[in-house]
């Protein structure tokens, strides 16, 4: 655990240039404002702002001087294995950004409050087992914000989400190896030994959104990722993505993004995405 302000004096500031880190990052702000682009998706940063990224997404941090942040850094091995609930919080399609009220950032300062004095205090032999699960509940805080923010009107059975949380997590892992060479529900569903319509109920249950819009925001992510970090033209990541064509990438990318592949890239160069 570290502050904003402490690594500012340790390292300097960093220069407006994109990078990404092979570990977790869970920033609470305290003061002052910024911007954090995750994954070319800019979001503002003010007190009670909070911000989770995850190992290989692209950031872009630009606070201004008066910002501090608490900063939570962990690796994807080290929070314990509770359940496959915890899992599906290290998915890059999950939200990344929240917005804490009043009553939320009061919970939350004071579970990261207590994983902060466990951090600081002295190794009484259990330190790291201790520290393990507080995090553990650190993220679990988070997964509630998230359906807060994020959930549907209707809540699931405890049955229901057993269920479902296990095979949208084998979806997601297939999505993963597979979203290069086909978007078609109904070839997941093949490769996961069940019917389009049980994959769309787990990953509504879930997830809140069907397949299909699980597997299009996969591969509009590694577009993103792919225009803006490469030089690849855009025909090659066309084809690297599994268009026949480019002008049906370029279709696909348009209606989702709102820009053309080669006008979303030189605004992203121009640090003029929204």
């Amino acid at each position: 655990m570290t502050t904003l302000r402490e690594l500012r004096e340790r390292h300097g500031d960093r220069p407006d240039v994109p990078y990404r880190l092979d570990f977790h990052q869970i920033m609470l702000v305290k003061e002052g404002t910024g911007t954090l682009a995750v994954d070319s998706r800019t979001y503002p940063c003010r007190p009670g702002t909070l911000v989770w990224t995850r190992p290989n997404q692209v950031l872009r941090f630009l606070p201004r001087p008066d910002m501090d942040a608490t900063l939570i850094l962990f690796t994807e091995t080290f929070p314990p294995p509770l359940n496959s609930r915890l899992e599906m919080l290290d998915d890059v399609l999950r939200p990344c950004h929240w917005q804490l009220s009043h009553a939320e950032l009061v919970t939350f300062r004071r579970v990261v409050s207590l994983l902060r004095d466990e951090f600081e205090g002295p190794d009484r032999g259990q330190g790291e087992v201790l520290l393990k699960h507080l995090l553990a509940v650190v993220l679990l805080h988070i997964d509630q914000v998230c359906d807060w923010h994020h959930g549907t009107a209707a809540a699931p059975s405890q049955s229901e989400i057993t269920t479902g949380d296990d095979l949208f997590l084998r979806f997601r892992r297939e999505l993963d190896r597979s979203f290069r060479t086909t978007r078609l529900v109904e070839d997941y569903a093949a490769a996961l030994g069940c019917t389009a319509r049980t994959l769309s109920r787990a990953c509504r249950t879930v997830a809140g959104q069907p397949p299909k819009k699980i597997i299009d925001d996969r591969v509009e992510l590694e577009a993103r990722r792919l225009l803006v970090h490469t030089d690849l033209s855009v025909g090659t990541i066309s084809r690297h993505l599994g268009f026949t064509e480019p002008t049906n990438f370029g279709k696909f990318f348009t209606r989702r993004v709102g820009r053309t592949p080669g006008g979303f890239r030189k605004a992203e160069r121009a640090g003029d995405v929204p």
